[in-house]
């Protein structure tokens, strides 16, 4: 892009006293360089660190987040990727709420944003984290196994961070958002996540194309690189969405003691699915594709398992062979 990027200048211009900005620019091809030199010329608290190739062991992103949080000063560590917009004031209400609550983690849940067709594959993820478990879960602290992150905003403590290890703990890990949320929650335990709807937007995807091809990189790693999950998540997902609209499909030949269950459960399922796009902020009329969502989804997890067996994990034209770390769906 030719103009300076709004992402950065969100993060630059909040209200939070000593705020410092770490950029790292991990390999970009564009005129990223360019356009973070300006912004060092304009803002005295950005740092912009230039990403060297990662070593053994370490996949892309948890290697560039070690070498930004290494000249990163501040008690209060905000990860983020790239593409998140922040709302004035954000930083500060959020950080004041770590502090007030004495909390280890705190994991602001973005608003989505981009084409209907992205926004019909990220609809999945916000119906995972309403239905998929209770999510209140996620905030009771005795429930140690059920925690997650964003990329969008993991705002935690550098004393909770180095506690789980820091980002060596995570140096493999390909969805490192959920394991670093699971690993404070497992040693500690004080970690809450948040609706920030109003406050942070994020454009994960411009078109469909690149949102299969970024939840293909890691969705196999999110299973735990384990085919009998793979089949249990896709028969899930075909007995839940699909049995009761398929036997209303079939009508007048399916028996006529199911038709009434099956028209109660597709319309349940409806009104999960308005609920979801009405809480989430996507448009309402989402709800209605769900089986093409189910497709996109069967889909994405079959290609993910099939390129990881084909070539390993597959990051940014990185290849790094298989199993180097543990996929955060792994125990």
């Amino acid at each position: 892009a030719e103009r300076i990027p709004s992402p950065s200048i969100e993060q630059l211009a909040q209200d939070y006293p000593g705020l410092q900005v770490v950029v790292v620019d991990d390999g970009s091809s564009d005129r990223t360089p360019a356009i973070l030199s300006e912004l060092q010329g304009r803002y005295a608290n950005l740092t912009v660190v230039r990403g060297k190739e990662p070593g053994q062991g370490w996949l892309g992103k948890p290697h560039a987040m070690r070498q930004g949080l290494e000249r990163a000063a501040g008690e209060l560590v905000l990860l983020a990727d790239a593409d998140v917009r922040y709302a004035p004031g954000t930083h500060r209400k959020a950080a004041a709420e770590l502090v007030r609550d004495g909390l280890d983690m705190l994991v602001l849940l973005p608003r989505h944003e981009g084409p209907w067709a992205a926004q019909l594959v990220v609809l999945h993820l916000d119906a995972f984290f309403l239905f998929g478990m209770p999510s209140f879960l996620y905030n009771v602290p005795r429930f140690k196994l059920v925690a997650m992150g964003a990329g969008a905003g993991n705002l935690l403590s550098r004393k909770a961070l180095d506690a789980v290890g820091g980002m060596e703990a995570l140096r493999g890990e390909v969805v490192e958002d959920v394991a670093l949320g699971r690993k404070v929650k497992a040693l500690r335990g004080r970690l809450r996540v948040v609706k920030a709807f109003g406050e942070v937007r994020v454009r994960m995807y411009g078109s469909l194309r690149q949102a299969l091809e970024g939840f293909t990189k890691n969705l196999y790693g999110f299973l735990g690189y384990s085919p009998w999950r793979v089949g249990l998540a896709m028969l899930a997902g075909a007995v839940y969405h699909l049995v009761p609209l398929g036997t209303l499909a079939a009508f007048p030949a399916a028996p006529r003691g199911l038709l009434v269950p099956a028209a109660i459960a597709v319309s349940l399922e409806l009104l999960l699915e308005a609920a979801t796009c009405l809480w989430s902020r996507h448009p309402l009329w989402l709800a209605a594709l769900f089986p093409m969502r189910l497709a996109l989804w069967w889909y994405l997890i079959l290609r993910s398992a099939w390129r990881y067996h084909r070539r390993g994990i597959v990051w940014r034209g990185r290849a790094y062979g298989k199993r180097q770390g543990r996929g955060a769906g792994e125990p």
